[in-house]
């Protein structure tokens, strides 16, 4: 496997499914002198089907990834022989993603910035330091140290569906029935790309990884509420 000495550039690259946000990252690393862009993919399974992983010594993961999600991507990683070091970059804040992110093996985890500034600085104590967290996401682990005693910690639990907004709801209801983000979208007159953002934001709040998790919830919440009613 080649790697970089510690005077060369870090070999680096980044698996999101946002073609914005990528193409903003694409551009931004392939001009900073600190790494050398091997490449990006748009999911998991993409990532770990491609050779080039091997040479790869940083990676910025995006959470919601369509099929496998960021952190069990980040948990298969850290299972190589020479792992490549994985920082998170995405945009929720839930201290249960923070702390199963850690868990599963990052390094890091940054909040999605426009700012490339506030991205080379991060980049930079990654290089330097190892590992490098967003402002905001250092003072919530502090407070969570602080709440959370030896006697109980930190677990991740689901969220109940009752927590998503009535669109996104109707999201998750129509996409039971018909099965794809395609059909929902011409259900419900949204592009395909607005039922995908409804559906991270799903994933984010009842804290899952899947469509089929996600399904599960709304299956659970249908029986509770069954219950109650007889």
């Amino acid at each position: 496997m080649s790697r970089s000495t510690q005077n060369s550039p870090r070999k680096t690259a980044l698996v999101d499914d946002d073609p914005v946000y990528r193409g903003f990252l694409e551009a931004l690393l392939s001009q900073l002198p600190e790494v050398a862009l091997v490449k990006s993919w748009v999911s998991a399974e993409e990532l770990l089907a491609d050779a080039k992983i091997q040479e790869v010594e940083l990676l910025f993961v995006d959470l919601s990834l369509p099929g496998q999600g960021g952190l069990g991507l980040i948990s298969r990683l850290n299972q190589m022989d020479n792992p490549p070091q994985c920082v998170v970059l995405t945009s929720s804040t839930d201290p249960e993603d923070v702390f199963a992110a850690i868990r599963n093996g990052a390094c890091g985890y940054l909040i999605k910035s426009g700012d490339p500034k506030i991205f080379q600085e991060s980049l930079k104590q990654i290089i330097h330091d190892g590992v490098s967290l967003s402002p905001s996401i250092a003072r919530l682990l502090v407070q969570e140290f602080r709440q959370k005693t030896p006697a109980k910690p930190f677990v991740k639990k689901h969220q109940s569906v009752q927590s998503l907004t009535s669109r996104e709801r109707e999201v998750l209801n129509a996409l039971a029935k018909l099965g794809n983000a395609k059909d929902v979208g011409r259900h419900l007159e949204l592009s395909h790309e607005t039922v995908r953002v409804h559906m991270k934001k799903i994933y984010q709040k009842l804290h899952v990884n899947s469509k089929v998790e996600a399904l599960s919830l709304l299956a659970q919440d249908g029986l509770s509420q069954s219950g109650q009613m007889g």
